[in-house]
């Protein structure tokens, strides 16, 4: 199975619509992509009862990627002896 990790949530520079009148608006491209990371299958689903993701790297080494889940024992379990 490949795991991607990827950005969830809608995009916060997608075009928006506006009545006459509003405020200008802000042009795609201008406002920081504050979503957060999760694990997605190859499929595009996000793996269930994820806590959080965070990314960190050091210079020369490798970059490493924790995920956080709440295991419930339902759709997230532990498995083995």
């Amino acid at each position: 199975m490949k795991l991607i990790l990827k950005r969830f949530g809608g995009d916060p520079n997608r075009i928006r619509t506006r009545r006459l009148g509003d405020p200008a608006p802000i042009g795609p491209g201008r406002l920081p992509d504050a979503r957060p990371f999760a694990l997605h299958t190859e499929d595009g689903e996000v793996l269930p009862r994820q806590i959080s993701a965070s990314m960190t790297s050091e210079p020369g080494g490798p970059v490493t990627v924790t995920v956080v889940f709440l295991v419930d024992g339902d759709r997230v379990s532990v498995e083995g002896p």
